[in-house]
């Protein structure tokens, strides 16, 4: 009895021990380049701004080692971690990935969303929404 007690609390140890990779939401369809194409929202969804409007533009590179890079006008302006979460959307109610981008690294200017829901429509585009209500987002699309 005393073995089969011993035999249970080690498996139940080894069951409930998980690495941090483990833990990690996964990346794979996120990793890649992708050009910015425009953020709109805010209060009365006053806030448009594309590559057009702001005279560059941003591209977006998110590697599966979880770090990013950030080019403006095809020069390197910033370069950091970034992680992935499950957090409830407000617009949804459902469960969806969050992603928080370190920007410490980069110049202070706030070139997109670099914290909320992110998403790939059917049409390839990923979205970053802030998940607040009257909030904004930053659209891009894939370099192929």
């Amino acid at each position: 009895m005393r073995k089969f007690i011993t035999l249970l609390i080690v498996a139940i140890s080894l069951i409930s021990c998980s690495s941090d990779e483990d833990d990690k939401v996964r990346n794979s369809e996120f990793v890649g380049k992708w050009n910015w194409i425009g953020s709109h929202g805010g209060f009365s969804f006053n806030i448009h701004s594309t590559p057009e409007s702001e005279g560059y533009t941003l591209q977006l590179n998110l590697m599966k080692n979880y770090t990013f890079s950030l080019l403006k006008d095809g020069k390197e302006v910033g370069t950091g971690k970034y992680d992935l979460i499950m957090v409830e959307s407000i617009n949804t109610g459902e469960m969806g990935k969050y992603i928080t981008c370190d920007m410490s690294t980069t110049p202070h200017d706030r070139y997109f969303v670099t914290k909320g829901i992110i998403t790939i429509s059917e049409e390839g585009k990923l979205s970053i929404s802030d998940n607040n209500f009257d909030g904004i987002g930053s659209g891009f699309e894939r370099i192929k």
